[in-house]
Order: structure tokens, then sequence, then C-alpha cells
């Protein structure tokens, strides 16, 4: 079984900042950050480093800007 922190990243790359590409396949981190209500650097972390373990404050604010709870998250993980 996949670590958490790893399903958890891989999620939100896949399904929400995947959204945010330049047509080069770059991704436009400040403003993935800004919709999200975190920091650009969270979100290059969440991109880059597969094993990067946030804050659960910090998915909070990412589930709050897409409305849907901590649970429908982790329904969504089936976790």
């Amino acid at each position: 079984m996949k670590a958490l922190r790893f399903v958890i990243n891989q999620y939100i790359v896949d399904n929400w900042l995947s959204k945010y590409k330049y047509p080069d396949g770059k991704y436009r981190y400040t403003e993935f950050a800004k919709d999200h209500y975190i920091e650009e650097k969270i979100a290059r972390k969440i991109a880059t480093q597969k094993d990067y373990a946030m804050a659960i404050e910090t998915l909070e604010k990412i589930c709050s800007s897409r409305d849907i709870s901590l649970e429908q998250f982790f329904r969504l993980i089936k976790r």
C-alpha cells in the first residue's frame, strides 16, 4: 500500500494541478497557489516531492477552495 502522503499529492497533481499547465507542460504554480489559498512553494513541493507531507491545515485550505470537505477528499482518494 502506498503511503498516504504520496496518494494525497498524486491525486492533487493528477486531478487539480494538471489543469494549471502551460503548453510546454510546466505548471502555473503561482496561479494554483492563489486559487487554493496556499503558498507557491507548497504547490511546488506537492508536485515535485512525491513524499511531501503537507500539514492537514494546508490540505483543508485546498479542499475548502474546491468546496469539498476533508471527508469528501478522503473518499475521493479511497482512504
